[in-house]
């Protein structure tokens, strides 16, 4: 089985019309760009797009598929929740943009050479490359430093 790695964007709670519990489940609808590639084994970075960090990493542990009939027009809305294991929150977090930022916008491929964070996905779920993905878990295990819990 093929791991895939991804970005997934994570608004905060409040207020989202998503159920999302950060670190448990990540909710997506069928519609989202990118909601097909998802599956279970794959591992994740979270961004939140207001703050401009990416606070967390984990591994899709199942998803689960629910149909939700709406009405006549618009046939069958598709919502996805994957349900999140080992996940690990990144403490400070990652900051992209601001005070304190971080030089890793300067080494993910999709992000460096674009002026602000132009490059950031737009998307909720956005595949990355695997050299990528270690880069931000470098970067987020050294920025917690020898203090952090790690299992």
């Amino acid at each position: 089985m093929n791991m895939a790695y991804f970005w997934l964007n994570q608004k905060g709670t409040d207020g989202s019309n998503y159920h999302d519990e950060v670190g448990e489940v990540y909710h997506y609808r069928g519609n989202t760009p990118g909601a097909n590639q998802l599956s279970e084994g794959d591992r994740f970075v979270y961004y939140r797009p207001g703050d401009y960090v990416i606070f967390g990493a984990g591994e899709i542990d199942h998803i689960e598929r629910e149909e939700r009939g709406l009405d006549s027009e618009s046939g069958i809305a598709v919502e996805y929740f994957a349900h999140i294991t080992n996940y690990r929150s990144f403490d400070p977090p990652i900051r992209l943009k601001g005070v304190n930022e971080s030089a890793l916008k300067n080494e993910i491929s999709f992000l460096k050479d674009k002026p602000g964070l132009t490059g950031v996905p737009q998307h909720s779920i956005h595949e990355i490359s695997e050299e990528d993905f270690e880069r931000i878990i470098e970067a987020g295990e050294k920025e917690v430093g020898p203090t952090g819990a790690r299992e």
